[in-house]
This record gives structure tokens, C-alpha cells and sequence, in this order.
């Protein structure tokens, strides 16, 4: 991974009726305090260099807490999971992680990845999703391309013009003669693959497969309800895909697959997501069987911490989409992850009754507005709701909130160099120790 994708964008004073000001003639002075909902830096991103991508060497702070880097089972059962990853040398064994922002940059699950698959065989790259197509970011070591125009709909758009699918993602053709380009990256290490398996809706009919440089390659395309999958007759790092369609196709994603045994480490990121959104797909669940996971991570609750939190109606939300994954995927060791200490922006505007009148003879005032942050606490309260609907269903949780420091560990981060200035997300090296705690954990769950 050579890049880093985060969120940045500058914070617009958001002025609320309490934040007006009120002043009569004769107040000297009047402080408003406002909070950013920082929704802007939460759902939009721009692409920040990533120098030390290449080393898996990466070193741990003294304040993470290594001795909780643990997955908390609450009384589940992994013994599917341990099994499938013992027989990953004969059958590939796939994992997904479900998150937001954090996820859709790339960085963590890219360590995760590597690292697992460095332990148990590179079974290929997994999901993509044709999220620069949509107009957002994307992970840097694919590319998911078309010399077309497409019709895109994003998770957090407020309407649909087409289904979305389980990526959180969708793209539908203007022309009944496409063109799609994958690949996995040039830039990051030589990572084949022999199958490709587009996800969709609606009929497409594979013309023609030919690498970037024109050469033909020989396939058999078998089509499915809810995909088409692509075997090719030798391994590639990229492909041009020629297809037809009918007006009502919609592509979701591909999964890209080598044929060798192994870890495929699937990752599914939308900026803002939230269990809501997610829910609104209706089928996610549906949406990975054909994945096969054997481990399902959710990584969410951030952008639920923004704004007012109700615990009730959050857990509702994380029972909803636990069991939609659940009733279709029914051996797959699904773990919760709670969120890590971040930091929201407060604008402090002070109006100070100054010397002389104006021209209507009203008294003189001059505002000053001052950013600063404080600790995000509606962070605690997501952390504590996903921890209690761990231990009452039995779901297995991954407590990152207290890994990563705890209670202060913002400070901490920010102190490492490891927060981004919008202090809601990591910096690459941040990202980077997130993915290697998280392949921490799960192996210690598969040891033990």
C-alpha cells in the first residue's frame, strides 16, 4: 500500500438557534460554544502519501494495552473458524470485515491481510468494489476502471436511483455495451489472480476478456443468480472485461480469487457508514454467502458517536444487521468491534462590546471565533452498548476502545503522531498499527 485515504475537509461553523446570538444594547459580552457534527471530514476524503506501506515491521506504543488485545467470545464459538483455517491449506478460508471510513481507506485491512496471508497462503485479493467509479475513494492496490459512463449511487446518499448492494456500492451503464478494467495494483506486490467474480444485478453477458496490453484471454463464464463468475485459463494481474447488458444491470463489486490455497481477507468500508445504513442495504447478509465467511468482524459505531446517541435504538440497530448476517451465513464466527476514543471540533464565538455606536446609534460589538476539541463522550457510551449486547447474545467482541489506550487514548495517539488533524481518524501509521492488533487478536483466538 503506497498511499493512505482520509478524511479532510475544513469545518464550516455550524450555527444553530442556540447558537445565535442574543445580545440586548447593553451586554459587554456574550460566549456561544457550537459543536461540528464533522460530518464533512466523516464522509468525504482526500489521498495522503504513505512512505512506510511496504514494512510489516511495525512497532507498538507503550500505551497500547497489549494485554486486552484479545477477542472476548461471550460464550460463542470459534471452533468452525479454527477448523477452516486449519484446512486453509486445502480449501481457502475467507474472512470479512464490515466498517466505515476507517475500512474504506484500505490501510488496516491491507495489513491484516498481508499478514494473515503470510502465515496461511495468499488465496487472493478478495472484494473490490468500484468505489472511485462512485466518485469516492478507494484502496490503492486495485483498480476497479471502465472507459464508460456509469450511473453511480453511494451508501450514504440521502436517495437510490438503483439497488445497492452488500458493498454499499453500485454502478449501473448508460450503454448496453461495457467495458470494465481489474486489476490488482503494480505498485504493491505481484498478486495474481485466476477467477474474477462480478457481482450484479440483472443479465450480463461476458463478450470477451483481453490483459491491458490487447492479449485474448481464454475463459468460461458462469453466470448465477446474483454473480458471474469469470475462470480464466492463466493467472493475471489485470483485466479488460467486454460485456453486454440489459437496461436493469447494476454491478455491486468482484471478488478477485488466485486458486491457491490460503486466507482471502475480504473488506467492505463505506465513509459515514453506521449499523443504519448498512441495515438499509435489507440484504447484506444475503449479499456475502457467496463469500462463504468464516469470520465475520463489524467495525462500526463511530459515526453513530456524532450527534445524539440513543443506546436503545443503537443496539436495535447492531441486532438487526448481527442477525441478517447470522440467518444466512450460519457457521460464520461473527465478532463486534467497539470504536476507539476520538475527538470532535467545538467553536468557541465570544461577542465583545466595543467602543462607539453604530450608524443607527446601537452599541458596537466584535466576534471572535476560536476552534478547539474535546474528547468525543458519546464514544464510551457506543463502546459499553456494543460490549453489553456482546455478553447478553452471546456475539463475540473485540474491545479496540480499550486497546488502544482507553479512556485518553486520543491524546496519546495524537501525541504518536498516529491521529490525522481532524483527530477522528488515524495517519497511515495509525491505520497500519489498527490492521496489525486486529491480526493480533485473531490469532490468539485461533490458538487458543
Amino acid at each position: 500500500m503506497k498511499r493512505l485515504i482520509l478524511h479532510i475537509a475544513t469545518l464550516a461553523l455550524a450555527v444553530t438557534p442556540a447558537a445565535v446570538f442574543a445580545a440586548q444594547p447593553d451586554d459587554s459580552e456574550t460566549t456561544v460554544v457550537t459543536e461540528d457534527d464533522s460530518r464533512d471530514i466523516r464522509e468525504n476524503a482526500v489521498v495522503i502519501p504513505d512512505g512506510d506501506a511496504d514494512d510489516i515491521d511495525i512497532p507498538v506504543p507503550s500505551f497500547i494495552r497489549q494485554r486486552a488485545n484479545k477477542i472476548t467470545l461471550n460464550g460463542s464459538d470459534p471452533s468452525k473458524l479454527r477448523q477452516a483455517v486449519m484446512m486453509s491449506n486445502v480449501k481457502p478460508v475467507s474472512m470479512l470485515l464490515i466498517g466505515d471510513s476507517h475500512v474504506q481507506a484500505g490501510i488496516n485491512s491491507g495489513v491484516t491481510r498481508e499478514l494473515m496471508q503470510y502465515d496461511f497462503g495468499n488465496a487472493g485479493r478478495g472484494i473490490i468494489a468500484p468505489l472511485r467509479l462512485s466518485g469516492t475513494n478507494e484502496p490503492s492496490d486495485y483498480y476497479f476502471q471502465s472507459r464508460n459512463q456509469w450511473n453511480a449511487v453511494r451508501l450514504m446518499n440521502a436517495s437510490w436511483e438503483q439497488s445497492v448492494g452488500f458493498t454499499g456500492t453500485s454502478i449501473h451503464p448508460l450503454t448496453s455495451e461495457s467495458q470494465l478494467f481489474i486489476a490488482t495494483s503494480e505498485k504493491e506486490d505481484y498478486n495474481p489472480f485466476t477467477s474474477v467474480t462480478i457481482f450484479h444485478r440483472g443479465q450480463m453477458t461476458i463478450k470477451s476478456v483481453t490483459t491491458s496490453e490487447g492479449k485474448t484471454v481464454h475463459f468460461r463464464a458462469v453466470p448465477s443468480h446474483d454473480y458471474t463468475q469469470i475462470i480464466l485459463a492463466e493467472p493475471v494481474t489485470g483485466i479488460d472485461v467486454d460485456f453486454s447488458s440489459a437496461g436493469d444491470l447494476t454491478v455491486y463489486g468482484a471478488s478477485l480469487d488466485s486458486g491457491r490455497p490460503g486466507v482471502k481477507f475480504h473488506s467492505i468500508g463505506n465513509n459515514g457508514a453506521t449499523y443504519d445504513t448498512y441495515n438499509r442495504i435489507g440484504n447484506v447478509g444475503q449479499g456475502i454467502v457467496p463469500l462463504e465467511p468464516s469470520l465475520v468482524i463489524i467495525a462500526l459505531g463511530t459515526n453513530e458517536a456524532f450527534g445524539k446517541f440513543d443506546s436503545a435504538e443503537f443496539t436495535r440497530s447492531v441486532d438487526r444487521l448481527v442477525k441478517n448476517i447470522r440467518a444466512t451465513n450460519p457457521d460464520a464466527f461473527i465478532v463486534l468491534t467497539t470504536p476507539m476514543e476520538c475527538q470532535r471540533s467545538i467553536t468557541t464565538s465570544k461577542k465583545v462590546r466595543v467602543k462607539g455606536k453604530t450608524k443607527k446609534g446601537r452599541p458596537r460589538y466584535r466576534t471572535t471565533s476560536v476552534k478547539s476539541y474535546k474528547v468525543n463522550s458519546n464514544i464510551a457510551s457506543v463502546r459499553n452498548a456494543i460490549i453489553d449486547y456482546g455478553r447478553r447474545n452471546n456475539v463475540a467482541v473485540y474491545d479496540w476502545y480499550d486497546v488502544a489506550g482507553g479512556a485518553g487514548a486520543s491524546s496519546s495517539w495524537l501525541s504518536a503522531n498516529l491521529f490525522a488533524k481532524d483527530r477522528v481518524h488515524h495517519t497511515a501509521a495509525g491505520y497500519r498499527l489498527e490492521g496489525r492488533m486486529l491480526y493480533d487478536a485473531i490469532l490468539s483466538t485461533l490458538r487458543d
